[in-house]
This record gives structure tokens, C-alpha cells and sequence, in this order.
């Protein structure tokens, strides 16, 4: 159960994940449409700004709520099994990581699975334990 009282299951983890992945690939990906790409080129300085804003913010959520949920051990952790599952996907000839592109590619797919990580664990361990977590200031 999530804090909200709403139900947690693998949609949750799904929505996340594809949020956490759609942040990622918009700030930079090696395709060329990104805001990274975007940035440089003339015009809409006003809109680029206020984009960049916004990704700076939600990276900021994600980075804090990340670090407060699984600490340096987890994100240590997430970011060792993602390396053995991409070494395996790559031993069984699922996917080619000898290109730049795509090495790049599979280690932002990995910063969005800690990104996941990180804003999934409460509504996860929550639903494993029946123990909720409130943060007090």
C-alpha cells in the first residue's frame, strides 16, 4: 500500500520506471534528441530554460528521494545487478554492448532503474513488511 493509501503492485514499479526512464532519455541519450542536443541550437532561450528547470527539479527529486530511500548501499547494490544482468543479456547474445551507443544507452537504462529503485522501495518494502514509512521534518 502506498502512502496514499492507493494500491502498489507491478503497474507502480512499471509507471515509475518509465517515468524515471523518460527523464533520463529526455536530459541526454546518444540518439541526438534530448535537451542536451536541443540546447545549443538558436532560438526558444526562454522555453529552453524553462525545460532545463523542470528537468533539474524532477533530477533533484529523483537524486534526493534516491539517496534518503536506499542510501550508497542500495544504489551500490541496484547498480552491481544491473551490471550482471547487461553482462548476462551480453553473454547471450540479447544485446551488443561493443558500440559507444550502446553502452551509453544501457548505462542510462541503468541510472533510471536506481532512479526506480529509489522511489519504489517505500511502496515495496511497505507491501513485503506492512510497514509504513513517514518522514518527519
Amino acid at each position: 500500500m502506498s502512502m496514499g493509501g492507493g494500491r502498489f503492485d507491478y503497474t507502480s514499479i512499471l509507471i515509475r520506471f518509465l517515468f524515471s526512464l523518460f527523464f533520463v532519455l529526455s536530459a541526454y541519450n546518444p540518439s541526438g534528441v534530448s535537451y542536451f542536443h536541443w540546447l545549443p541550437k538558436a532560438g526558444e532561450l526562454p522555453l529552453k530554460i524553462l525545460v532545463g528547470l523542470i528537468l533539474l527539479g524532477i533530477y533533484a527529486m529523483l537524486v534526493v528521494s534516491t539517496w534518503r530511500m536506499i542510501g550508497l548501499f542500495g544504489i551500490s547494490l541496484v547498480v552491481a545487478a544491473c551490471s550482471a544482468a547487461g553482462w548476462l543479456l551480453w553473454e547471450l547474445g540479447v544485446v551488443d554492448l561493443a558500440s559507444a551507443s550502446s553502452l551509453l544507452t544501457a548505462m542510462l537504462v541503468m541510472v533510471a532503474v536506481v532512479f526506480t529503485a529509489g522511489i519504489c522501495y517505500s511502496g515495496v518494502h511497505s507491501r513485503l513488511t506492512g510497514i509504513l514509512h513517514i518522514e518527519a521534518k
